[in-house]
């Protein structure tokens, strides 16, 4: 069955960029093929989910068509302390009706991530 492989994300300030996704996220740089480009690639289980083209440009990058990418599930605790170690800004909410919590986090270059995580059952 088909399946999700990765991201691809276009970055400026590739160290900027992977020092966000390791700290929000716990992904890790590994192996990339020697592409004639620049890049970095992140793992998350073992997996290559995030691939980074380091690109020039002038300006932050414009809102597109993909509005965020989400990660999940993660212990809020943990993650919330990662998220807030970056300095980016972020906020909390969940999906109505389930017990999954998310924060979406406003990271570098205009990249939305979102977070999830599981909200405690009510008492």
């Amino acid at each position: 069955m088909p399946r999700l492989d990765h991201v691809s994300i276009h970055a400026v300030d590739g160290d900027r960029m992977v020092g966000f996704l390791e700290t929000v996220l716990g992904a890790r740089q590994g192996f990339r093929p020697p592409f004639p480009n620049p890049g970095r690639w992140l793992y998350l289980d073992g997996q290559p989910v995030i691939h980074l083209d380091i690109v020039a440009r002038d300006r932050e990058f414009p809102q597109g068509m993909v509005n965020h990418i989400a990660f999940g599930v993660y212990d809020h605790d943990a993650a919330r302390d990662r998220i807030a170690a970056t300095g980016y800004p972020f906020n909390v909410t969940g999906i109505p009706g389930t017990d999954i919590g998310q924060f979406f986090i406003s990271g570098p270059e205009g990249l939305l991530v979102e977070v999830q995580f599981r909200r405690a059952a009510p008492a």
